[in-house]
């Protein structure tokens, strides 16, 4: 007999809401995996920017979802992120660092109300698997982005792919509109808190993702640069990160408890970025010193060596041993 549709989580508020993480993503790293092909001092300091934005946010998360609802939250973000790109150019260099605080900000409010709203439009028996897509299409608009705004700067300049990322995040905008959310009365959330941001629970796989990301973030780099020279095939060994991101989510999701469930997905998110922006920056760093006591290639090596033998020795097991579901 067919499934009605109230029996799949594939609603058309779903895969809206899939399409606007795709193209959140995309809108951000697309100028992040670009800006190592930028030579300036500022680069460097824009990714510690950036990566405290979304720090800082992170604790008010809760408070403002319930207190100005989900999606108006979302709307907000995605609009400061549309906003700041395409204006970024027309600001002094050296405010830069600021402008990546503010999108730091916005994309973790983005990415943390998006997140709560997918889970509350699917039902219940199917927000494991809605989680686990809802993931892939976000770090698969990562990739996609990294590629195309290397690819865009090799062939034009700086300012056309700030407008372009800054179309991606209006149309993330406008798709988002057209999502429907109930209205959820507010439940009195404290200003600052852990809720949709960090699961204790969960920090052993934590931190094993931020080491693999760590090691995705300078390999990234690396095969980006050599891709625009030898050709896109270069670029596949990036996609294997969105690959393992629903079998990572379903960890995170099955360590945590009832109403948990936005903030394990929020954890893993916080880390994966986490470790990829301090890749990049890692290889930024050094082009910038030029001598440093360990290579690159080492330190990425390293990273894949460790992060394997983490989850084999010590992240498996406690998993196991903790999962609640």
């Amino acid at each position: 007999m067919r499934k009605s549709n109230t029996d799949s989580f594939l609603t058309q508020g779903f895969l809206l809401m899939c399409v606007v993480n795709f193209l959140l993503y995309a809108s951000v790293y697309m100028v992040i995996g670009a800006l190592p092909l930028v030579k300036t001092e500022v680069v460097v300091r824009i990714f510690p920017f950036f990566l405290l934005g979304g720090l800082l946010a992170g604790p008010f998360h809760a408070y403002l979802a319930d207190t100005f609802r989900r999606k108006h939250v979302l709307l907000g973000a995605l609009a400061g992120i549309a906003l700041t790109m395409a204006t970024a150019t027309y600001i002094r260099e050296t405010w830069y660092v600021w402008v990546a605080l503010v999108q730091g900000v916005c994309l973790a409010l983005a990415i943390g109300a998006g997140t709560t709203i997918s889970i509350d439009i699917t039902q219940s028996g199917h927000r494991t698997s809605g989680n686990m897509l809802f993931a892939f299409c976000g770090r698969l608009g990562m990739v996609c982005g990294m590629i195309a705004g290397v690819g865009v700067l090799s062939y034009d300049s700086l300012t056309f792919l700030t407008y372009l990322s800054a179309v991606c995040g209006g149309v993330a905008f406008m798709l988002a509109l057209l999502v429907y959310v109930s209205f959820r009365a507010p439940i009195g959330v404290s200003l600052c808190s852990i809720d949709r941001f960090w699961l204790p629970r969960a920090w052993l796989p934590a931190f094993n993702v931020g080491i693999l990301a760590y090691a995705f973030g300078i390999g990234g780099v690396f095969l980006l640069d050599v891709a625009g020279v030898e050709g896109s095939l270069w670029t596949l060994p990036l996609f294997l990160l969105p690959a393992l991101t629903p079998v990572a989510i379903k960890i995170f999701v099955k360590l945590s408890h009832h109403c948990q469930r936005a903030t394990g997905n929020m954890t893993f998110n916080l880390l994966m970025d986490t470790g990829l922006l301090a890749g990049i920056w890692t290889v930024c760093y050094m082009e910038e010193v030029d001598k440093t006591p360990i290579g690159e290639d080492a330190l990425m090596y390293g990273s894949l060596a460790l992060a394997l033998l983490m989850y084999v020795f010590a992240t498996r097991p406690y998993y196991k041993k903790k999962r609640v579901r």
